[in-house]
């Protein structure tokens, strides 16, 4: 049997109902990100039946595979200038921070006679993608220049994209907690404030959208504290996961549980737990620390690194601890376990974030939607 990942469909749909009635009582609209289970049709569909309308995907494979859905699809990587074709033709917008790629765009809108939405993307901090424009507050005269240099050129782009026919400008968006692991706060948004001002105010663009960033910021929806002029959220691990990202808050009223991996025994032998011999670097390069316990009992399982992150895996079964892996196999101490196991016996194990993001894109791993 080759290792399974299962998917709850009705938990999923549960957490997309909360989150969607939540964020419209505070008007604010949810993208839900789909990259989590690999552009799973089957997800994304239970995501349109909870209230969604928008699907979000930072992989061009993905967003082909929902197509045949009957919702709007944005590309939420900064797209490649040799996947501008794709780009238009699978996704309804996409997040950008460069006008040398949102011109390739509206050329590749030009020739399949369409229009393509972006949303100018804007670093608040946080040093991933977007233009550099700080957080709205005081900061070291080097980052002053730079940001007054930026909101020029924000100013410049804005007017090139007015006269591109074929984009269709449909407002800005940021990001946070993702590089530089910083924590969305209602004052951190005063630079996005300003941009929205200079480009409402400046080249009278309306901003349809404004989006303040992914799972991290919930935790202002929670306390009704994110800034008003935010109208979208891009939110995946909220949903599949039920925690925001800023601080790893659980919240109660959402599923948490909805990935389990299950995986094939396929031995058991007593085993000392001190290697034999000088220790050296094991096959990711990496010198493992051991702790002498004696002889213990140990499983292993038909599953590695290749197939998922094995130290975001947590076995289900009291008893069971991981000790190790290499690329194809896992390895159990099952000396405490409280049921007897045997060759062939299938073992549970709940993913995080990274298990279950690492688990759903490999093909070695058969996606099971329950």
């Amino acid at each position: 049997m080759v290792p399974q990942l299962k998917i709850n469909l009705n938990k999923i749909y549960e957490n997309t109902k909360a989150i969607v009635a939540k964020a419209q009582s505070q008007g604010i609209s949810v993208t839900a990100i789909s990259k989590l289970t690999g552009g799973e049709p089957g997800v994304a569909q239970v995501y349109l039946d909870a209230g969604i309308t928008a699907i979000g995907d930072s992989r061009i494979i993905n967003l082909k595979k929902m197509a045949a859905l009957s919702c709007e699809k944005w590309l939420i990587r900064l797209p490649a200038p040799g996947e501008v074709a794709d780009v238009v033709e699978y996704a309804d917008i996409s997040l950008n921070s460069e006008i040398k790629t949102i011109s390739l765009l509206n050329e590749a809108a030009a020739g399949k006679n369409k229009k393509h939405g972006i949303l100018y993307m804007v670093d608040l901090g946080d040093l991933r993608e977007g233009l550099f424009l700080g957080d709205g507050r005081q900061s070291s005269p080097q980052n002053e220049k730079l940001i007054a240099d930026n909101f020029k050129k924000l100013s410049a782009d804005i007017e090139a994209i007015k006269k591109m026919p074929h984009i269709n400008f449909k407002g800005l968006a940021t990001n946070a907690t993702c590089v530089g692991a910083t924590i969305p706060r209602p004052e951190t948004f005063g630079a996005l404030e300003r941009a929205a001002k200079l480009i409402y105010e400046e080249h009278q663009l309306p901003l349809e959208i404004i989006s303040g960033g992914n799972s991290s910021a919930w935790h202002l929806v929670n306390q009704q504290a994110l800034p008003p002029y935010i109208n979208n959220l891009r939110l995946g691990e909220l949903i599949l996961l039920g925690r925001e990202t800023a601080y790893g808050e659980i919240f109660p009223d959402l599923n948490q549980d909805i990935f389990h991996l299950e995986v094939e025994i396929i031995e058991i032998q007593e085993k000392p737990t001190y290697p034999l011999g000088e220790i050296g670097l094991n096959a990711f390069g990496e010198k493992p620390v051991f702790i002498d316990k004696g002889i213990r009992k140990r499983a292993i399982c038909a599953l590695g690194r290749q197939d998922t992150d094995t130290d975001h895996i947590f076995p289900l079964d009291p008893g069971i601890t991981v000790e190790g892996s290499s690329s194809d196999h896992l390895v159990l101490d099952i000396t405490d376990s409280k049921k007897p196991l045997d060759i062939g016996d299938r073992l549970n194990f709940r993913c995080d974030y990274s298990g279950a993001l690492h688990a759903a894109t490999t093909e070695y791993v058969k996606k099971v939607l329950v």
